[in-house]
């Protein structure tokens, strides 16, 4: 071996430019495969943990002003509203190309009565009350008038005092019928502000015309109800046996029970809720629902960390959830949102009766959630609410067509459907492409990637720029072994006469030029690979994905706390690289020397000898 080293270094300016070539060459191959190595993990995990989610609003066709009288300032106010000209079912986005991972669904919630749970305190009550009252005098309540309190339907109270006043006023009639003294009056009212002139109180109670019924069939189309226009009627003997008594009863006790219902939102998979999917609420106590679980419709629930505080539920325990009614049109925000309470809805059906539960069934609580900045948000902008139970939605399993109380189009909040990471694009095309343009003017998609595609985007830079170093080493690596086999082994035939002339066996032969070569190769590859893991480490403090204004910190953020996300830190280099990528190439290299030596020694050395050697 020694022999063959003096015999390369014989040529030091070819032995020196071989081995650095090499040993730069080997560095540009090992860094180029660590990298795109490192990438593709990245890469891998982002793909792992982020998701591609798609939300849908139906616009509406326009907008109208709605009139109403106030009777403190004596004048109209107008509101605007939206109108639908029709609603556009979620089955419009079922069309060829759409790829889904998760078709579209739009979310109903249910309303579950919860006696004996601490729901909501105080509950409406207070600002909502149904009372029995007697004018102090006759008079038309335009203004707030005194009236003697009889007893209230609505709430209930063990100690009633018909000596207790209050001011009532017919608030949003613009030429109200008179109240007559001494005629007892029954009425829905809302405990307002009093803002009217020379005002006696510093609160009134506002006459609510009776409510209009909102329940609609299982097509979305509103049922015919009696609705009373009038926002008080008088109380005679058997008056409560009447059809108009009826309401006033059932109303009360619609109300109630509103007093401890609570909202509940049947899943079938939380990578479709916005907040679950930004991470803005999490399960941080039990677990979430299992496959297994939405599957078979399991009898287990989610439940909010404040709602198990507040009444004492732990893990394990189980709740009854008597479901009485069915949203077909906002999310559980737009009522339940801050806790209020204030519903867009009646309480009541198409016959002016409460709602009976259809389905009831106690709920295993096996985790609880967390949430942070949701109740805050705009009425309806997002799907939790205070409160909000999450139940697997094949675990009801009872027709609810007879309660639906209220329909309407699909919002961002309730219509929602998950696609590949990095095909909104493609979505896109294929929306265009299939779905007709009078739909598509009236829906608006929007997407949220949790900025996959700006992090995805930045590691395929890096994979390209390893992808080029790697092959550039590779190249690089190939052409100087080759000319290193050239000017060391091949152009060595005279030599190799010489030694066989000399007595040299083959194997000696084969050492003698193979051993030197391969010993030179061995310390550059070597020295490359130690060069490229300090090259490595130095590009790890570059930006090299150009993603420096989209790239933050999780280290107090919610991704940080969800302990169900996969990691997304930089691959480990784990250094098999470091191993097979030298070993390669000195058992390359070994193996080239040894067959063009074959080659050299097929001839005959008095041939070579005789012969010019090229």
């Amino acid at each position: 071996m020694l022999k063959s080293l003096k015999q390369l270094l014989r040529t030091p300016v070819k032995a020196v430019l071989f081995f650095l070539l090499m040993t730069a060459a080997t560095a540009l191959l090992v860094l180029g495969a660590n990298l795109w190595a490192q990438t593709q993990a990245q890469m891998d995990a982002v793909e792992k943990q982020f998701t591609t989610l798609g939300t849908v609003e139906q616009k509406p066709n326009r907008t109208q002003m709605r009139t109403g009288w106030d009777a403190a300032d004596g004048a109209y106010y107008s509101e605007a509203e939206p109108v639908y000209d029709s609603v556009i079912s979620a089955d419009v986005l079922d069309f060829d190309g759409a790829n889904y991972l998760k078709t579209p669904e739009k979310r109903p919630y249910y309303l579950a009565d919860l006696q004996g749970l601490a729901v909501r305190d105080g509950g409406t009550a207070l600002f909502y009350p149904v009372v029995e009252f007697t004018p102090a005098e006759t008079a038309v309540p335009d203004h707030p008038i005194k009236v003697y309190v009889q007893r209230f339907l609505y709430p209930e109270a063990e100690n009633q005092n018909n000596e207790y006043e209050i001011y009532v006023c017919d608030h949003w009639t613009e030429n109200p019928a008179p109240l007559e003294a001494g005629k007892t009056y029954v009425a829905y009212t809302n405990v307002i502000v009093n803002h009217h002139e020379n005002a006696k109180s510093s609160i009134e109670y506002a006459l609510i015309a009776a409510e209009r019924s909102t329940q609609c069939d299982a097509g979305g189309n509103l049922l015919v109800s009696d609705r009373q226009t009038r926002t008080f009627d008088e109380v005679t003997a058997g008056f409560y046996e009447t059809e108009r008594g009826q309401y006033w009863l059932e109303l009360s006790k619609a109300l109630s029970m509103w007093d401890t219902t609570a909202p509940v939102l049947p899943v079938t998979d939380t990578a479709l809720l916005p907040s679950f999917h930004d991470r803005t609420v999490y399960v941080r106590e039990g677990r979430t629902f299992s496959a297994e679980d939405l599957e078979n419709g399991a009898a287990v629930c989610l439940v909010s960390e404040e709602f198990a505080r507040k009444n004492g539920l732990s893990i394990g325990d189980k709740v009854e959830l008597p479901l009485y009614g069915v949203n077909e049109k906002d999310s559980p925000h737009r009522t339940f949102g801050d806790g209020s309470g204030l519903r867009t809805f009646s309480l009541l059906n198409a016959q002016n009766r409460a709602y009976t539960p259809f389905w009831t069934a106690k709920y295993e609580i096996i985790g609880t959630y967390y949430s942070v900045g949701t109740y805050g948000k705009p009425a309806g902008s997002i799907e939790m609410a205070l409160n909000l139970f999450l139940i697997p939605a094949n675990s009801v399993k009872a027709d609810f067509a007879g309660n639906i109380v209220d329909s309407g189009p699909m919002q961002c909040a309730t219509t929602s459907f998950q696609i590949p990471n990095g095909t909104i694009d493609e979505y896109r095309a294929a929306y265009n492409r299939n779905v007709p343009a009078e739909v598509r003017e009236n829906l608006e998609i929007t997407f949220d990637d949790n900025g996959y595609s700006q992090i995805i985007g930045g590691l395929l830079n890096m994979r390209y720029v390893a992808i080029i170093l790697f092959a550039a080493g590779l190249l690089s690596a190939l052409a100087i072994l080759v000319l290193l086999l050239y000017f060391f082994i091949v152009k060595q035939k005279k030599r190799t006469a010489v030694e066989r002339s000399l007595g040299m066996s083959k194997n000696q032969c084969r050492v003698s030029l193979v051993s030197g070569v391969v010993v030179l190769s061995a310390i550059a590859v070597i020295l490359g690979t130690g060069a490229s893991t300090v090259l490595f480490d130095k590009v790890q403090t570059l930006d090299l994905t150009g993603q420096n204004e989209h790239t933050f910190s999780t280290e107090y953020s919610l991704w940080a706390r969800d302990e169900n996300a996969v990691e997304t830190e930089d691959a480990e280099n784990t250094g098999v690289l470091e191993v097979v990528i030298p070993a390669a190439m000195i058992v390359l290299t070994a193996g080239l020397s040894v067959i063009l030596v074959n080659r050299n020694l097929k001839q005959e050395p008095i041939e070579l000898l005789s012969a010019r050697v090229e």
